[in-house]
């Protein structure tokens, strides 16, 4: 396998680690199963154990794979969920492009309501204020992970326009907007009626959802949104030192 071993290129270990982690997220290597060991991957790749070792900790640390003791164990996968390190303020969509995944919008529903209280607040604005509604059904790699309900304040005057909701963010930065901070609220719950169709999962089902309020360079409060995943697709990683 080629890897960039440019200048300004990304790592080796790190190129290797989204090469793997691609392959397992997309089944190739699938959960139960044993990766390539380390020998093989440095034939494939063409670099040292030690690039190997480090790409594939990342991916143990990750919880997508773990190491088996014991002569001819191999390193087995875990899990094939999406993994999110908790850190700095991205879209979902700048996420999955850093790992190589492939992100797809199923459905986005887009109109302009007037907010509860609830949305009011979290925005900043008086109940009275129209705000643009925008819901999404996102899928990874033909896989459906998260559903999610923004709203944001209809003073932006973003368009109607389906096709320009790739990436919120990166409509928003179009406009001359950037996110400067955000805060979030992460916690889990069972999936109701909604949650269950937009998920294609069963009523019930314990799913991760993510509440955020991002406010713009200005200080304003210019988005509220709340998201579900799939919690067997998706998980975050919070990565603590001393």
């Amino acid at each position: 396998m080629v890897l960039d071993r440019s200048k300004d290129s990304k790592p080796l270990y790190l190129q290797i680690k989204d090469i793997l982690k691609h392959k397992i997220i997309n089944n190739e290597y699938a959960v139960g199963s044993t990766i390539p060991s380390e020998n093989e991957l440095e034939d494939m790749f063409g670099v040292s154990r030690m690039t190997i070792r480090q790409a594939v900790n990342e991916l143990v640390n990750e919880g997508l794979l773990r190491k088996e003791r014991g002569r001819g164990k191999g390193t087995v996968v875990l899990s094939n969920a999406i993994a999110d390190k908790l850190s700095t303020v991205k879209s979902f969509t700048q996420k999955m492009q850093e790992q190589g995944l492939v992100l797809k919008n199923k459905q986005i529903n887009i109109s302009l309501v007037t907010p509860d209280e609830t949305v009011a607040a979290a925005l900043n604005i008086d109940p009275s204020e129209q705000v643009l509604r925008l819901s999404r059904i996102r899928m990874v790699n033909n896989d459906i992970i998260m559903f999610s309900i923004s709203y944001i304040p209809g003073f932006l005057n973003l368009p109607f326009d389906a096709e320009l909701y790739g990436s919120l963010y990166q409509l928003l930065s179009a406009q001359n907007i950037q996110i400067s901070h955000a805060e979030e609220y992460i916690e889990a719950m069972l999936a109701d009626d909604l949650i269950s169709q937009a998920l294609e999962i069963s009523l019930n089902d314990a799913v991760l959802k993510r509440t955020r309020i991002s406010q713009d360079q200005y200080n304003r409060n210019i988005e509220y949104t709340t998201t579900y995943y799939r919690s067997d697709k998706y998980k975050y990683v919070v990565e603590l030192t001393v």
